[in-house]
């Protein structure tokens, strides 16, 4: 293996989940030498190498392995890398190069020794045991290309499974570092990613963007008296309540301990609201017991915050993530163990006790 790709930085990463898509939707061979030069397109940090790929991308013919070639040698056969991931990456290209070289060698010196051999049938004075001679010179040529081709394409073979391999662990440790290891769930940096992305992917409806916050109340009293053990039992059981809810559109995250977040795609307010109320009801009557006797842990509760996007003009995200969760405080100052939206906010209530 390369490196440990858990240590690769996380915008390499992104990257490379996103030209798993790429590279599909544009037919571009996956070859470890074009992985090299559109990680490096990506990563933006050659602005004169970025301007000249844009020009070629906007060229009716595009990308090729060819241009892919060229820019690697005038770019970046000479660069040494800025960290880890990036040197790891570079030494295979590095070898792929090399052996691309070679081959390219080997299939000159046997495309001149193919032409001798014309040249040598052209002559009017070839005998039958030249003519033998020459015969089984070719066949030899002919079988050391083949042989030679079919070499290059086993070492490009191995080369393209070790950047598949290099892929698949980075679209896992991307998957690892967005998961909250307890719940299984997405984590706080899973759930910054996503309201990002679905603001940038909903500019004419912002409003279709639902934002549910909930807090387990009074858990910390919960943990003091059960133990951070039944606690964890608890924040996974309530996140599976969840999970059961969860439809094509949702992303659920742990937003920080006993905190969760549901954003909601496609949506509305109303079915915001109707979501929360089912996976507040069906907590509300759960009937948890510990695993070392029949004692019930007694009812346990939740509280929720629900608010919708207003759109990139009107508000920031961070004003949309205030706004649910000022609704969600307001939820435990009325009493806890409830659902209330962003349109009850202008009423004032005591602080939660």
């Amino acid at each position: 293996m390369l490196i440990d790709v858990k240590d690769a930085p996380d915008k390499a990463q992104r990257i490379f989940v996103q030209l798993v898509d790429v590279f599909e939707d544009q037919e571009i061979n996956p070859t470890p030498l074009n992985y090299y030069i559109w990680y490096q397109y990506y990563k933006g940090s050659n602005p004169k190498f970025r301007q000249e790929m844009d020009a070629a991308l906007q060229d009716p013919f595009g990308y090729n392995d060819r241009l892919g070639r060229r820019l690697y040698d005038e770019y970046f056969a000479e660069d040494e890398g800025t960290n880890d991931f990036d040197r790891a990456l570079k030494r295979l290209v590095g070898s792929v190069v090399k052996r691309m070289n070679v081959w390219s060698a080997k299939l000159e010196k046997h495309t001149q020794e193919l032409d001798q051999n014309l040249h040598t049938l052209s002559e009017e004075s070839l005998d039958a045991e030249k003519l033998k001679q020459l015969t089984s010179h070719m066949l030899n040529t002919a079988t050391s290309m083949k042989q030679s081709s079919e070499e290059f394409q086993h070492e490009m073979n191995e080369s393209n499974a070790e950047i598949n391999r290099l892929r698949q662990e980075l679209i896992e440790a991307k998957a690892e570092t967005l998961t909250d290891e307890l719940t299984e769930l997405g984590n706080r940096k899973a759930f910054n990613n996503t309201l990002q992305d679905l603001v940038e992917q909903t500019p004419d409806n912002p409003e279709s963007l639902i934002l549910i916050l909930t807090d387990i109340d009074h858990f910390k009293r919960f943990n003091d008296t059960f133990g951070h053990l039944v606690g964890d039992s608890v924040l996974r059981y309530f996140s599976n309540i969840m999970k059961k809810s969860k439809q094509e559109n949702d992303s659920i995250c742990r937003y920080g301990g006993e905190e969760f977040a549901i954003i909601l795609s496609h949506s509305s307010l109303e079915k915001g609201l109707q979501r929360a109320e089912k996976i507040r009801h069906s907590l509300e009557h759960a009937v948890l017991k510990r695993k070392d006797s029949d004692k019930t842990l007694g009812t346990i509760t939740a509280s929720f915050g629900v608010a919708s996007y207003k759109g990139i003009d009107t508000e920031s995200i961070d004003d949309w993530i205030k706004r649910a969760d000022d609704a969600l405080y307001k939820a435990k100052s009325n009493g806890r163990n409830q659902v209330v939206s962003e349109t009850e906010l202008s009423r004032v209530t005591d602080a939660p006790k």
